[in-house]
């Protein structure tokens, strides 16, 4: 009778998963937007300190 009962819960529990949302994510959102500017900006950066330079000779 327990495993029935245990049965039982199980499927309605499952019949409840995927039926919500989530509320109130855009912190996350934002936070992640964030964090993927602040790469970017700062890989840009390194790019330009690490170009090649040229020599004063190519400019004559």
């Amino acid at each position: 009778m327990t495993t029935l009962t245990t049965l039982g819960v199980l499927a309605q529990a499952a019949g409840q998963v995927g039926s919500g949302r989530i509320q109130g994510g855009w912190g996350y959102v934002w936070a992640c937007y964030g964090i993927t500017v602040a790469a970017l900006v700062l890989y840009s950066l390194s790019l330009w300190l690490r170009r090649p330079q040229a020599s004063q000779d190519a400019k004559e």
